[in-house]
């Protein structure tokens, strides 16, 4: 009877402990995947990811670091047409360098900003701070068949405090996402990825 009460703590405390690495996001508890990563550019960190819709809608990329932060990737600015067609696209972005440096490669950028009569805060874009190597990072994909706004998603996810628990910040950054569209009834599909996004 001992021996089957450990075993099943055993098995929650793995169920709990392990990564969620992939998945669909939405509001009921099993949402039609209507958004769909497909393949992540191999790189560190990553410049691409294909995305497959099964309806027409605009689409934005955030890296969410929990614990830390919220990135919009995609689209690059407001002149991007974020607006995909149903069917597979290869979505292009870039990961702030600022997010990636190492400890030895931060000292180096600090002394050329300092050498070159820069300041060292200045050359970081603002409210950025380096990852810990330790901070799991998730590529998110949002779609919707209403306007995703770049200034109003980099308004609601700029600078604000992110979860600690790796669900609870996906979840938080994606109704983050919802909050920006224009109208009701608000809807949206999302897919997250576990990523790498330093070099080996």
């Amino acid at each position: 009877m001992r021996t089957a009460a450990i075993s099943i703590t055993l098995l929650v405390v793995w169920a709990c402990a392990k990564q969620a690495t992939f998945g669909a996001l939405g509001d009921s508890a099993s949402p039609p995947v209507t958004t769909r990563i497909t393949a992540v550019d191999s790189a560190r960190p990553p410049r691409h990811l294909s995305v497959q819709l099964d309806q027409p809608g605009y689409a934005a990329v955030i890296l969410v670091a929990p614990g830390h932060s919220a990135t919009l990737l995609y689209p690059a600015d407001s002149s991007t047409d974020n607006r995909l067609t149903v069917g597979a696209h290869t979505l292009r972005f870039q990961i702030p360098e600022v997010l990636v440096q190492t400890d030895s490669q931060r000292a180096a950028a600090m002394t050329r900003a300092r050498d070159s009569g820069f300041s060292a805060r200045r050359t970081r874009p603002r409210g950025l701070t380096p990852l810990l190597p330790t901070t799991p990072t998730y590529l998110l994909v949002i779609s919707s068949p209403q306007q995703l706004s770049f200034p109003r998603i980099r308004e609601k996810t700029f600078g604000v405090s992110i979860p600690l628990d790796d669900m609870e910040a996906l979840n938080a950054v994606a109704k983050s996402v919802k909050s920006t569209l224009p109208s009701e009834p608000r809807e949206w599909a999302g897919y997250y990825q576990l990523v790498e996004i330093r070099p080996p």
